[in-house]
């Protein structure tokens, strides 16, 4: 919807409202917010859905990370739902012409505005928390082994949350809906208006310039930045070192190689490296398994600090007010980088179907209990189990060893009737 002013009217125009100065959307603002942004929001709304309904199985909440990406989720959807209402939801309202609409989305703006940048607040957060957390789970696993399990990492999300909804308490009295008379639809109607908090130079330099700078962006991209690179540089060491250890060993007067190998458990100076037979590789499934997770998140907080650049760059330029480009430039950086942040918001499922494999499992496992889906593998797998059969087998053997030996003592009975008979008879 386009941004409304009031300005006075005389009482001769004959109505009791100050007069809608609107201002209408750009061609670039209309393309976005009517097409790009709604497909991104249905996108979003299905997938961290779905990404809601794996992360809440019980074989995934036995692992306190997998809390983190659940809590991502919920606040990925909280803010794209309430972009929906702030974004596209006006535009629509606009073009349709219909007052009624038009002064229900005033209300909505009102309403979502401030839940947006409390659910964005939340993603920011949690996605710093989860990405601390499997740093201190690389660099430094036995820290991260004393003070990590569920019910701490729920009482640090319980406090992002908090926390997210604190910083943006003001949000709430910034804004506020008023009716007014549109001469465009000659009728009244009703703008959305910033109160006197939003426009007080005072907190304008505190808290949106100064604060929200800080907290939502210098300090979350230093943050992700040291903390990515760390773990890049760890995962490169420790894939340098299990090529180096993993080698097998050939003794000097025979080609056969040792039936053990080394497996490094843990690494930069508080690892060790410990022998492994290479019949019992569940150690190193294991660490293999921690790594899809360390990877898959590291895909996660880059693609956040790339889909966020954009936004970073339009704060710092606002904040400088310095205009680098012409007006209809900056409209379009302004929506293209409010294009990525719902893109990175909507697009996690990917990461989590590529790089997780029990994500994949879980997944996979629900598609076929909703859709009723049959896989291939469905349909070859056996009634029972390996153990089963090797049991029935055992028993079959063990009836198969009886009958031979109640047929040997039946023979044995009778050659030794033929034998008595016989002499007998001489």
């Amino acid at each position: 919807m386009a941004t409304f002013f009031k300005t006075p009217m005389s009482i001769d125009d004959g109505h009791d409202f100050d007069e809608c100065q609107e201002i209408f959307f750009t061609n670039a603002q209309f393309i976005f917010r009517s097409y790009l942004f709604p497909f991104t929001y249905l996108f979003g709304l299905i997938s961290n859905t779905i990404n809601i309904l794996v992360f809440t199985q019980k074989s995934m909440r036995n692992q306190p990370v997998n809390w983190f990406f659940l809590a991502l989720s919920v606040s990925d959807l909280i803010t794209l739902v309430s972009s929906f209402f702030v974004f596209s939801v006006p535009v629509y309202a606009e073009t349709s012409g219909d007052t009624e609409f038009i002064k229900l989305s005033v209300h909505l703006i009102a309403w979502f505005y401030p839940l947006a940048q409390t659910g964005l607040t939340m993603s920011v957060y949690v996605t710093i928390l989860v990405s601390v957390h499997r740093y201190l789970g690389v660099c430094h696993p036995f820290l991260i082994r004393r003070i990590s399990n569920s019910t701490a990492v729920k009482r640090i999300i319980i406090a992002a949350v908090v926390f997210a909804f604190v910083f943006n308490t003001s949000r709430w009295f910034e804004l506020h809906s008023m009716a007014c008379y549109s001469k465009l639809h000659q009728a009244n109607s009703s703008a959305i208006q910033p109160t006197s908090l939003m426009i007080n130079n005072v907190y304008t330099l505190i808290y949106r310039n100064a604060a929200y700078q800080i907290v939502m962006f210098f300090l979350p991209f230093a943050v992700l930045t040291y903390v990515n690179l760390r773990i890049i540089a760890t995962l490169q060491q420790s894939y340098k070192m299990r090529r180096e250890m993993t080698t097998p060993r050939v003794k000097k007067d025979s080609t056969v190689p040792i039936a053990t190998e080394t497996v490094l458990t843990k690494i930069e100076g508080y690892s060790t490296v410990v022998a492994v037979d290479n019949n019992n590789t569940a150690a190193a499934q294991n660490d293999r398994k921690e790594n899809g997770v360390t990877i898959m998140l590291v895909a996660i907080t880059t693609e956040f600090l790339l889909f966020n650049l954009i936004a970073f760059a339009n704060n710092i330029i606002e904040l400088s007010n310095i205009r680098i480009f012409f007006q209809d430039v900056e409209t379009l950086l302004v929506e293209v980088s409010t294009f990525l942040v719902n893109v990175n918001g909507a697009s996690t499922i990917i990461i989590y179907l590529i790089f997780g494999s029990k994500y994949r499992a879980v997944f996979m496992r629900l598609i076929q209990k909703y859709l009723r889906i049959k896989t291939c593998e469905d349909k070859k797998r056996p009634m029972y189990s390996q153990a089963h059969f090797e049991t029935t087998q055992l028993l079959e053997n063990s009836r198969l060893d009886l009958n031979r030996s109640k047929q040997m003592s039946v023979l044995r009975r009778t050659d030794i009737t033929s034998m008595r008979s016989s002499s007998r008879r001489e």
